[in-house]
């Protein structure tokens, strides 16, 4: 059952235009950072460890952003500018 509604879920993510795409995954950042800050036992990052995944972060958004179809709007693109 949890496989065909992530299916179905998955098939209506692909019918959303880029920017709605970005603004779910928006609300599912949200959503899942709420979820992963409310546990018991709390994680502690230093400010070097921070930056080190934010740069990771970027990089790979950079490298996604080097793949897309320079043809059409993608979800990178879109996430690519709500981030400048």
């Amino acid at each position: 059952m949890a496989e065909s509604t992530l299916s179905q879920v998955q098939r209506l993510v692909e019918r959303l235009s880029p920017a709605d795409q970005a603004c779910l995954l928006s609300t599912l950042a949200l959503r899942i950072g709420g979820m992963m800050t409310s546990t018991s036992s709390p994680i502690s990052v230093t400010p070097a460890e921070a930056a080190g995944e934010w740069e990771e972060l970027f990089r790979l958004g950079d490298t996604l952003a080097g793949s897309d179809p320079q043809e059409s709007d993608t979800l990178t693109a879109a996430v690519l500018a709500m981030r400048r």
